[in-house]
C-alpha cells in the first residue's frame, strides 16, 4: 500500500490513443457489456494535487524539468486552489486538469500563466482564475485508492472532494469533470463537447486501477478531434444570434427593452444590468428580453472559411476579443482582400467533404 510520500515523484499513468478503427475500439465506444465509463477531457495542464495537512500542499506537473530534475511545482501560482485544498482530509491526492472554466482557451493559454513566476501568474488570474477539473482520486484521508475501481474513484471519492455530497465547505474551483456511463452514448457525448469547443472524452474500464507509468492498450481510450490544424481563408463573418437561450437568465447582464408596447415609433433599447440582476419583468409596461453578448455589443459571432472547395462556418473557439475585432473595418478590409486566415481544428470530415465540429484555434492576420 502506498503512503502520501509516494506520490510527489510518482510517474503519471498514460492514456491509450488509437485512432484506427478496430473491433476493440468499437466495443469501448459502444460500451459493450456496460464495462466502460467516459469522462470529459479538458484542454489544459495536468496537475497532481497533494494535500498533506492544512497549509501543507503540493501541486505538481506531469513532466520532469530538464533543469531541476523534478516535477514542475505550481503550488505558489494558484493560491486560491491551495485555500480550497485545506478543506480536504489530511493525506489526500487528486488528479485534475488546470484550465479555465469556459471553453475557448487551451493548454497554450494556460501555459502562459503556469510558466510565469508566482506574482505574475497570480496577476494574470485576477479576473479569470484557473479551475481544477477533477478526473481521478488516488488517495483519500490516507487510504490508497490506486487499486480501487476507477468507477468508484471518480464517482464516489471525487464527489467528496468537489462538494457534490454534503460537506462543511462548498467547492468553488475544484469541479468534477463530466461523467458519462450506463447507457449514455460516448460518441455523441464527445461530439457535443467538441462542437462546443471542448476536447472530447476519455473512456476507461470501470474496474481500471491507476497504473503509474503505463499505457495499457484497451484499458483507456481517448475520443477527441482527430484532424490536424489547418490554415483556412476567411471569406465572411457570421452575425450573432439575437436572443439569449441559456439556462440562467436571472444572472444574465445583457437585455433589450421593447418600447413598442408604449411607443410604436420607438426602437428596442439595449441595457446592461449591474451584477447580473434580472430586471423586473415588464416593469413600467416595457418587455425585457435577454440578448446574446455579441448582439449586445455589435460583434460578429463567427467566421466562414473555405475548405475543400466548399465553405464551412466556425463559431466555436472564438474569444470576445476575436468577435469584437471581426466587427472592425480593418477585419472587413482584410477579408475583402483575401488576407485573413484562421487556424482551425475539427473532429473529422463528413461524407460531403465538410468539417465536423470545426473549432477556431486562432486568427492569422500576420501572413
Amino acid at each position: 500500500m502506498r503512503t502520501i510520500n509516494d506520490f510527489a515523484m510518482m510517474e503519471p499513468m498514460k492514456y491509450y490513443n488509437n485512432e484506427a478503427e478496430s473491433v476493440k475500439r468499437s466495443e469501448m465506444i459502444n460500451d459493450k457489456d456496460n464495462l466502460y465509463i467516459a469522462t470529459e477531457k479538458h484542454d489544459g495542464d495536468w496537475g497532481m494535487f497533494i494535500h498533506y495537512s492544512k497549509g501543507n500542499n503540493l501541486i505538481r506537473s506531469r513532466s520532469i524539468s530538464k533543469v531541476t530534475g523534478v516535477y514542475g511545482d505550481y503550488t505558489a501560482k494558484v493560491p486560491h486552489l491551495c485555500t480550497e485544498m485545506d478543506n480536504w482530509p489530511d493525506n489526500t491526492v487528486v488528479l485534475a486538469e488546470l484550465c479555465f472554466k469556459e471553453y475557448g482557451t487551451n493548454a497554450n493559454t494556460v501555459g502562459t500563466i503556469l510558466r510565469c513566476l508566482p506574482a505574475k501568474a497570480i496577476e494574470r488570474q485576477k479576473e479569470t482564475p484557473l479551475y481544477a477539473f477533477v478526473f481521478d482520486i488516488l488517495m483519500f484521508a490516507g487510504k490508497d485508492l490506486t487499486n480501487e475501481p476507477y468507477e468508484k474513484r471518480i464517482i464516489e471519492y471525487a464527489a467528496e472532494i468537489t462538494g457534490l455530497v454534503p460537506q462543511d465547505y462548498q467547492a468553488l474551483y475544484f469541479k468534477r469533470t463530466a461523467i458519462f456511463h450506463d447507457g449514455i452514448d460516448f460518441a455523441e457525448a464527445a461530439d457535443e463537447i467538441i462542437s462546443a469547443g471542448g476536447e472530447g472524452v476519455v473512456i476507461q474500464r470501470k474496474d481500471n486501477p491507476y497504473m503509474p507509468g503505463t499505457r495499457t492498450a484497451w484499458k483507456t481510450l481517448k475520443l477527441k478531434q482527430s484532424l490536424p490544424e489547418m490554415e483556412l481563408k476567411v471569406i465572411a463573418t457570421i452575425e450573432p444570434k439575437k436572443l439569449y437561450e441559456g439556462d440562467l437568465p436571472e444572472t444574465w447582464k445583457y437585455w433589450e427593452i421593447d418600447e413598442l408596447t408604449t411607443n410604436p415609433a420607438a426602437k428596442p433599447l439595449l441595457i446592461q444590468t449591474e451584477n447580473g440582476a434580472l430586471p423586473e419583468w415588464k416593469i413600467n409596461t416595457y418587455s425585457y428580453r435577454p440578448v446574446t453578448k455579441p448582439y449586445f455589443f455589435g460583434w460578429k459571432n463567427g467566421i466562414t472559411v473555405e475548405f475543400n472547395g466548399t465553405t464551412c462556418d466556425v463559431a466555436s473557439g472564438l474569444t470576445d476579443a476575436d468577435r469584437e475585432w471581426l466587427a472592425t473595418p480593418e477585419a472587413a478590409e482584410m477579408i475583402k482582400n483575401g488576407e485573413l486566415y484562421a487556424v482551425v481544428k475539427a473532429m473529422s470530415e463528413n461524407d460531403k467533404g465538410r468539417l465536423r465540429h470545426p473549432y477556431l484555434v486562432r486568427l492569422r492576420n500576420d501572413l
